[in-house]
């Protein structure tokens, strides 16, 4: 159908209309996702279950990361099982490691329950699009209660930690944020 004389520029003014609603549409959407519900969903809900980590990556068909770039989810030489995906949620880009190991010297010391048992650490790495502040209040209504320690710095991050668990599990909680909201989050387990 051609449009009559006259109705072009209406037309073409409707089109730009619906394209900067649908890319606006976008944004919002974008600006929607929650890291820490990511975080929630992926890791801190899952661990020490990395079966249920890898089973959600490969349904979701998350990039799998290796060398250099998967190296930096640890300290450890060795670690049991290292692993970890670039995942994209809506329009946003986050990278997910997992480690499990023996519980680290200093851990086993002061648990020494633990000393034989088993730590699970998974980390989402922020893409820095959200404000320090709320992903701050927003960690904290998911831990559930105060933290042990709050805005350590730690170089160019502010770490928060929450700790907790029973006689089966310790559970550690952290948020590495730095000031533009870029940084880290990690749920760290400790089982016998």
């Amino acid at each position: 159908m051609r449009p009559v004389r006259g109705q072009l520029p209406a037309l073409l003014v409707g089109t730009a209309i619906m394209v900067m609603a649908s890319s606006t549409f976008a944004s919002e959407q974008a600006s929607e996702i929650d890291p820490v519900h990511v975080f929630n969903e992926v890791c801190y809900s899952k661990v020490p279950v990395v079966d249920a980590i890898r089973e959600m990556a490969t349904r979701l068909a998350w990039n799998p990361i290796s060398g250099d770039d998967l190296k930096r989810f640890t300290a450890l030489q060795d670690p049991d099982l290292l692993e970890g995906w670039d995942m994209q949620v809506g329009e946003r880009l986050f990278r997910l490691g997992v480690v499990q190991s023996p519980p680290a010297r200093g851990m086993a010391k002061t648990f020494p329950d633990f000393a034989n048992g088993t730590a699970t650490s998974c980390t989402l790495i922020l893409d820095g699009q959200d404000d320090p502040d709320s992903l701050a209040v927003r960690m904290q209504a998911l831990a559930g209660k105060d933290p042990e320690s709050r805005d350590v710095p730690d170089g160019s991050l502010n770490t928060t930690t929450w700790a907790g668990g029973n006689a089966d599990f310790k559970v550690f909680l952290f948020s590495k944020l730095d000031a533009i909201g870029g940084g880290l989050l990690n749920v760290t387990i400790l089982a016998k």
